[in-house]
């Protein structure tokens, strides 16, 4: 299927971000919207600022999400868009 970038997303992601992505792109079978990247403001030391997290559209549920990206990823249903970061504590 396609990924889809809202208009003004910017930047790259660290390569198992990009994985983390692909992996979700694989497993929902449809379009994808990706609301943010290394672009937007975000918190103080958010990971999007270093590639290692992104924003999707919530077409899927958290915990399939989850399911989906492992134990590493944190996984956040913000209401309008779901944040998804890698971080491996």
């Amino acid at each position: 299927m396609t990924i889809w970038y809202k208009q003004g997303v910017c930047g790259d992601l660290q390569i198992v971000a990009q994985k983390g992505l692909g992996r979700i792109d694989n497993a929902y079978k449809k379009d994808l919207f990706v609301t943010s990247l290394r672009d937007g403001n975000h918190m103080p030391g958010s990971l999007h600022y270093i590639g290692l997290a992104f924003d999707i559209r919530p077409t899927m549920e958290k915990r399939d999400i989850k399911r989906i990206l492992g134990p590493k990823w944190d996984v956040v249903d913000e209401g309008n868009h779901i944040h998804c970061e890698y971080d491996p504590k």
